[in-house]
């Protein structure tokens, strides 16, 4: 006789019984017997708490079961005490049991075929959601980060037939297919490049190439660029929605990364490879690990979560970091097209008493404050040379009310007119955009910056002058100076 255990999840029966699938199929199970349902819903559900989201009776369900001669047992509100297992405490139990082992010492790569045996069929984003859990139940953030090299041993040691099979699935699901020029596309292209480079140093190193290993190593110290793309831009917006997890213990393994590979690169010499020469290869493969960590992990959970509209904010401030191991990548077509139409609604707007800017947005009660706080007294005069706007807040020098809407000339004495005319002149023409003059009061030192304030296309949109009294900055250096000096 068959038992059937409902206490167990859909996938551990269907392994036990793989010709319950047909029978599922036919109560309405139809969502949860593929493949690929089993492989991660699969995981987590029961035949119980499917037939509460179906709405299907477990009579029916207890009855079609024992008709193909299955004994079904743990069923929900018989007598019999069930226990019905938490898959997510199973995982966060083998997660914590594999932490101690390395805590303990243990060597890396026994625990990582533990991990491989425990964890090749349960979904990437489980694992990612169990150490969240740990996070959540205090478990030192030190401590998570160590699993994150365990990850990439889900990806290796597959066969060719594997790898070309999940890749056609992959394609066939559109699942982490990203349009060319998309951020996503961008980050591939830096890895591309940058495993390239970790091939290189590797095999210089296996050959013991100092020089050339040494070369390599200069160029990677630009990985904290790399880094910080995913860290500044893409990480808050995972915490946004909620994924801290991953966020947090790969951004603890990047500034390790970033660390060693600042020291190698100051301290490796011929004289000591010998020494350093293990370090160095640790260093790279960690690198190479985290490539596997981004493209199976990180990214598949930005796609998951992140909105058009974030992959646009991610797609406009990439740009602002520069490229580090590519020279250049192709335009996101529909990235251009979106950022052109929001452009237009997001300038010079104002709408129910909120300005937008590119930058972001203010209440007009929300920007007079920020201007209070400024240390700086501002004016703007317009393109017609009137007096718009001030603030005062530093009241470094006089500035009435009556001022505005009136020809800044009509604001100067008559021996500094023509001088005034010919800086904005020149701010006009694009002669200059800029001057700087401090008054000679040494005892009260005074900044005073003129500039040209101009459109995104450059056209002269006015002149700004800014003003600031530096005397407490010369109190604060100068006394910290006379300190110095007495310690001395």
């Amino acid at each position: 006789m068959k038992e059937l255990d409902l206490t167990k999840t859909v996938a551990d029966l269907v392994l036990e019984y793989p010709e319950i699938s047909d029978i599922m199929v036919d109560l309405g199970f139809k969502d949860i017997t593929s493949s690929a349902a089993l492989k991660f819903m699969g995981k987590v559900m029961t035949i119980h708490k499917g037939a509460a989201i179906k709405g299907i009776a477990m009579d029916k369900i207890i009855t079609a079961f024992e008709n193909e001669g299955f004994t079904v047992a743990g069923v929900p509100g018989s007598n019999a005490k069930v226990e019905f297992r938490d898959e997510t405490d199973d995982r966060n139990i083998k997660l914590k049991k594999m932490i101690m082992r390395l805590n303990e010492g243990e060597e890396i790569e026994k625990v990582r075929v533990d991990f491989v045996r425990e964890f090749e069929s349960v979904s990437v984003h489980d694992i990612v959601k169990a150490e969240q859990d740990l996070i959540n139940d205090g478990i030192p953030m030190q401590e998570v980060q160590r699993l994150c090299d365990l990850h990439s041993a889900l990806f290796h040691g597959k066969t060719e037939a594997e790898i070309w099979a999940e890749e056609e699935e992959a394609e066939k699901n559109a699942d982490g297919k990203v349009p060319e020029g998309h951020p996503v596309d961008v980050l591939r292209r830096e890895n591309i490049a940058l495993e390239k480079i970790l091939d290189h140093a590797l095999s210089a190193l296996e050959a013991d190439k100092v020089s050339v290993l040494l070369d390599d190593i200069k160029v990677l110290r630009k990985i904290g660029v790399l880094y910080s793309k995913k860290e500044s831009i893409l990480m808050p917006m995972l915490m946004h929605h909620g994924i801290t997890g991953p966020n947090d213990v790969m951004w603890g393994v990047d500034d390790e990364i970033k660390a060693e590979i600042a020291r190698l690169a100051q301290n490796l010499t011929v004289t000591n490879y010998s020494d350093e020469k293990e370090p160095a290869k640790t260093v790279l493969n960690r690198m190479k690990e985290m490539i596997y960590k981004e493209e199976n992990i990180f990214f598949p959970l930005c796609l998951e979560h992140l909105t058009e509209e974030e992959w646009l904010d991610a797609y406009r401030d990439l740009p602002e970091m520069g490229f580090v191991f590519i020279n250049d990548a192709p335009k996101w077509n529909h990235g251009e097209e979106a950022l052109a139409k929001r452009q237009k609604k997001t300038v010079d707007v104002m709408e129910d008493g909120i300005l937008y800017f590119p930058g972001g947005k203010l209440t007009i009660a929300q920007l007079n404050g920020l201007f209070k706080v400024l240390p700086i007294d501002i004016t703007f005069i317009d393109d017609e040379d009137i007096n718009r706007f001030f603030t005062n807040e530093g009241k470094v020098f006089s500035r009435p009310l009556s001022a505005l809407d009136r020809s800044t000339y009509e604001c100067h004495p008559e021996r500094v007119k023509p001088m005034v005319q010919k800086l904005l002149d020149d701010f006009k023409s694009g002669a200059r955009n800029f001057m700087e003059v401090w008054t000679p009061n040494e005892d009260h030192p005074v900044r005073v910056i003129y500039a040209a304030v101009r459109d995104e296309k450059g056209n002269y949109l006015g002149a700004a002058e800014l003003v600031e009294d530096f005397t407490s900055v010369k109190e604060h250096f100068i006394g910290r100076d006379s300190d110095e000096r007495k310690d001395g």
